[in-house]
């Protein structure tokens, strides 16, 4: 089998201008804050985002101008309240922005791994979503049932970042907390690159099980998920979240706390 282990700004630098990106986690929850923070030190800009429950990742590259546009189910810092550069972006900013339901997210994942352009659901209906000038959902009549439906445009990112409890160097691992859409993201993304607290030649057969067949690369992280909670090897540094919550919108105070490697351990 291929050995997968490569260095996390080799997997970066395998980006390009102008990609969607995908990270793994939700909220304030495993969240791979150190390729966010490659990312963001990168020269990459005009980027898209893909996030089923944005945090941190999300805020952190808007407010350091890397962002074009995000299509998104949350973002948000859990209890810590709004995440202060995206709202800027989404009131101020003019920030391109496709607004959906979580499920939605779900939606469009899924018919990327089954290679259709879209999905049906119901949610969505009966809300503002569907009329938004950014909106690309559609409803249809059901074919058998004459009923509406949500037409849900697959969603393909060109590269997901995902953090693990464990791989091994060719690419198979385990997420022991909970997985959020990352199983989801593993299979519809063009490339994959994993984060790892540690590789180990026979992961622990117990959570959810990520196959090497999705994953282009394998970088070992050891805390790579920053100040966010990483089950069961970390609980959430909340007193670093909430001084992310109350200081992140100065891009100054952002700008330093990336820089000298405060977004991560």
């Amino acid at each position: 089998m291929p050995n997968k282990v490569m260095a996390l700004a080799d997997a970066v630098g395998t980006l390009t201008d102008g990609d969607h990106i995908a990270f793994g986690g939700g909220g304030l929850v495993r969240k791979p804050l150190a390729a966010v923070t490659e990312v963001a030190c990168s020269h990459l800009s005009d980027l898209g985002l893909i996030a089923f429950l944005g945090g941190p990742d999300v805020d952190i590259l808007v407010g350091l101008d890397k962002v074009r546009s995000v299509h998104f189910g949350y973002v948000g810092l859990d209890d810590l309240g709004l995440a202060p550069n995206f709202r800027r972006a989404r009131e101020q900013d003019g920030l391109e922005a496709v607004e959906a339901t979580e499920f939605m997210v779900l939606a469009g994942l899924d018919a990327a791994i089954k290679g259709v352009p879209f999905l049906p659901t119901r949610s969505g209906l009966g809300t503002d979503l569907l009329s938004l000038p950014t909106s690309p959902f559609k409803v249809f009549p059901c074919p058998l049932t004459g009923t509406d439906l949500v037409a849900v445009p697959a969603l393909r990112p060109d590269v997901a970042f995902l953090h693990v409890n464990e791989a091994d160097p060719t690419g198979n691992a385990f997420i022991h907390g909970d997985a959020f859409a990352d199983h989801l993201l593993a299979r519809a993304a063009r490339k994959v690159f994993l984060t790892a607290e540690r590789i180990v030649e026979r992961p622990a057969s117990k959570g959810t099980f990520i196959s090497r067949l999705w994953v282009t690369g394998v970088c070992e992280v050891p805390g790579g998920t920053g100040f966010t909670s990483n089950f069961p090897d970390r609980p959430l540094d909340r007193a670093a979240a909430a001084e992310y919550a109350a200081n992140a919108g100065d891009q100054d105070w952002l700008r330093n706390f990336v820089k000298d490697g405060r977004s991560t351990p």
